[in-house]
């Protein structure tokens, strides 16, 4: 079988390895790689261990993996800087991770709840796995599970930091990038020896396929996985890995775009935030007032840069950062008025799609703030998008004041 990574793309730009680095593996004369939705595979007629796919590609048992599935991952080795596997969703690669490593004692910090739910799984199965908190002490840790950005903030924590702590522990340290994959974040570049994707965020980007990956920098562990995987038969279905590689021919543009218009959003928000502050150097006029003053706190990662402790910031992330971010009100009221009102965002869970995305986190987890919204930031025009906002908080200005009468 053919090596899967090409190292002719591992310097390209990322736009240029999302469109040709599995071009090798092309064995027809289709310009877009077609759907192969075969389970099984016919033998070389002269030896049955021979290649049977082209000239240096084999396959028997869709299980195994099929055409589709090994350019998918051909691309995603190139684009992360790793060796790729593909499986039927985030939380599924997420389980194959604890699987391979048998952890014994988890460091584990905030995020997405999911993650906590896959661990509990693994609970069950393995007995006795201790769950510590991530800045907790790391003696006896043998996993440290770092998601940033943070879901759902879009804040992002200091991965080089954690890479030395886990390594000095003697642990491995898995960092889940789903909010930031490539061109905004590189995790290998700054220590991870794992990294985890939720392909049915930005990888994909339209809300129409599941997948995950787990990505190693090593091609040992990434076999193995790949090998457990053909086992139980947790890969991507064919037409969802199929819909992946369509979409990570536009990953790059897609996602720097949204990178691009989720850092303006912010400030615009931020701004009007501070706008509605009565302080001895600025007094509000009405209309700054009905816009930010019903806003309680903005959080994204463009946000912490103005931190000292945060200069690591720009490092991480040298191309953008995280098209999340959150808002909070001070009621639920307010913030389910406003995921209802906006036009150009779509009241819906999920994010990372071309579609702006509006989600009250509360309904899923209920530890999150009921006055938090996460707001996953599409491909529509940052004036359109603004506007959107700016006629909600008015209207929700006007929706108190009308309620407070009565």
């Amino acid at each position: 079988m053919v090596e899967i990574k090409n190292p002719l793309y591992n310097t390209a730009a990322p736009s240029t390895q999302s469109i040709h680095a599995d071009g090798h593996l092309q064995a027809t004369a289709d310009v877009v790689a077609p759907i192969s939705v075969s389970t099984t595979f016919e033998y070389n007629k002269k030896d049955i261990a021979a290649n049977n796919y082209g000239l240096d590609q084999r396959y028997d048992y869709a299980r195994s993996g099929t055409p589709t599935i090994t350019k998918v991952e051909a691309t995603l080795s190139t684009l992360t800087e790793g060796h790729a596997v593909v499986f039927g969703s985030g939380l599924t690669a997420a389980f194959a991770v604890l699987v391979e490593q048998r952890p014994k004692k988890i460091a584990l910090g905030s995020g997405y709840f999911g993650i906590k739910r896959v661990i509990e799984q693994y609970q069950r199965l393995v007995p006795g796995v201790q769950v510590v908190g991530l800045d907790c002490s790391y003696s006896g840790v043998d996993l440290v599970w770092l998601e940033s950005p943070i879901n759902p903030t879009g804040e992002v924590r200091d991965i080089s930091s954690y890479a030395l702590r886990a390594h000095a522990a003697g642990a491995v340290l898995v960092v889940d990038s789903t909010l930031a994959p490539p061109p905004l974040c590189y995790p290998f570049r700054q220590g991870a020896d794992i990294v985890v994707h939720s392909a049915t965020k930005f990888l994909g980007g339209h809300s129409d396929l599941l997948a995950g990956v787990v990505v190693t920098r090593p091609s040992k562990p990434a076999e193995s996985m790949r090998a457990a995987r053909a086992v139980l038969g947790t890969g991507p279905g064919s037409l969802d890995a199929w819909l992946l590689l369509r979409s990570l021919r536009t990953l790059s543009v897609r996602v720097s775009n949204q990178s691009l218009t989720a850092t303006r959003l912010v400030a615009f928000l931020e701004s009007h935030r501070r706008l509605a502050i009565v302080s001895n150097c600025h007094s509000p006029s009405a209309q700054e007032l009905a816009i930010g003053r019903r806003i309680a706190a903005v959080r994204h990662a463009s946000l912490q840069l103005s931190t000292s402790h945060c200069s690591f910031i720009e490092t991480q992330h040298p191309s953008g950062y995280a098209p999340v971010f959150s808002i909070r009100f001070a009621t639920s009221a307010q913030a389910l008025f406003v995921a209802r009102h906006l036009q150009l965002h779509t009241f819906a869970t999920s994010l990372g799609s071309v579609e702006s995305l509006v989600d009250w986190r509360h309904n899923f987890d209920s530890t999150e703030d009921p006055g938090l919204l996460r707001i996953s930031v599409g491909l529509e025009s940052f004036d359109d998008l603004a506007s959107d906002w700016t006629k909600t908080l008015l209207a929700l200005d006007a929706h108190e004041k009308s309620s407070a009468k009565l």
